[in-house]
């Protein structure tokens, strides 16, 4: 299982003293990115050829300045122009949070979803 690692900054925090919910955002993006470039099925940002449709956070614990976020990808479901990746963020042996995203491969020249190329499948569901 693909894990990426977050360090709690100040600027994540609100006036509670915990992570603001949309940072969890942040925290997938840059895990959902890392695991992409892991794979090999991205290099470079033109490489990035995905949208987000969807995403979906179920919140479970706080997460304070200094604590260090794991954040698990693994690919769930795959359709004709879109896949679903799911993520368990924790803090130690606690899960903060669960959530799921819905990524649709993009010709951003075309302004169109495309196919899931047949490589990036293949790395996907290895």
């Amino acid at each position: 299982m693909f894990v990426h690692r977050e360090a709690v900054r100040f600027r994540d925090l609100d006036p509670m003293g915990h992570v603001n919910n949309a940072v969890f955002l942040t925290y997938i993006e840059s895990a959902r990115a890392a695991f992409l470039q892991h794979l090999g099925a991205v290099q470079t940002l033109e490489d990035l050829a995905i949208i987000v449709a969807r995403v979906e956070i179920d919140f479970r614990a706080p997460v304070r300045f200094g604590e260090q976020v794991e954040i698990t990808a693994k690919v769930s479901r795959f359709g004709e122009k879109s896949f679903d990746l799911e993520h368990e963020l924790r803090v130690g042996e606690t899960v903060v949070a669960e959530a799921k995203t819905v990524l649709v491969t993009y010709d951003y020249e075309q302004h169109a979803p495309v196919e899931i190329p047949a490589a990036w499948r293949e790395k996907l569901a290895a």
